[in-house]
């Protein structure tokens, strides 16, 4: 039967006993929920409307606009599994005791995970640069592709000037909050930030009337 040990073998672990298990666990569990949450991104954010659909993941991790990076989301906890994982076996299989590779593990993982928060924040605002004029989207219809807490920023998928755009959006009403997958309209703009309010379904569909 195919299991944690067929893998341990095929990679030639199959003799590890104590902390290595753990490293090798974590490192085989964190590089598959990795590989799975980055391709449902690929095929259009299908991970983060899982990710609001989990009651106890209905939590906003990320850091506000001041911070320097967005770590602490979904990908950077699976890449910090990952990269742990990897890292702790490696240093332990090298002779090291338990200290030192559970050091190793947690400085490489911190390490990841600060590099895939750059870098699903730079494929966030791939489609934001100096073309893009954003008080076009006055008006726009849309819908929420990251949740929108009360208070805070969130993102939305609206089609202005031609193409659908992904943007940061604030609500309207900042005591509200704005659901993955909820219609909004656009009704102003701050620079780059949208600001947005919610559309029901009927009212969405007699503006196309």
């Amino acid at each position: 039967m195919f299991g944690f040990s067929t893998i341990m073998e095929f990679f030639g672990l199959e003799d590890i006993t104590g902390i290595d298990v753990f490293f090798a666990a974590m490192a085989v569990i964190g590089t598959i929920l990795f590989m799975i949450y980055f391709a449902l991104v690929l095929v259009g954010g299908v991970a983060d409307g899982i990710a609001d659909a989990i009651p106890f993941l209905d939590i906003n991790l990320e850091m506000d606009a001041e911070g320097v990076f967005h770590m602490l989301t979904i990908q950077g906890l699976l890449s910090f599994m990952m990269m742990f994982g990897i890292f702790g076996l490696a240093v332990s299989q090298g002779g090291y005791n338990a200290f030192p590779a559970i050091l190793a593990g947690t400085l490489m993982g911190t390490v990841s995970m600060w590099i895939v928060g750059k870098v699903f924040q730079a494929v966030a605002s791939l489609e934001t640069d100096g073309t893009v004029v954003h008080s076009q989207a006055l008006g726009a219809k849309g819908t929420v592709y990251r949740t929108i807490q009360p208070g805070k920023s969130g993102q939305v998928q609206v089609e202005f000037q031609s193409a659908l755009r992904t943007c940061e959006a604030v609500a309207e009403d900042e005591t509200i909050k704005i659901e993955t997958g909820k219609f909004v309209i656009v009704t102003g703009t701050i620079s780059e930030m949208l600001v947005v309010k919610p559309l029901s379904v009927a009212d969405a569909v007699a503006e196309e009337e």
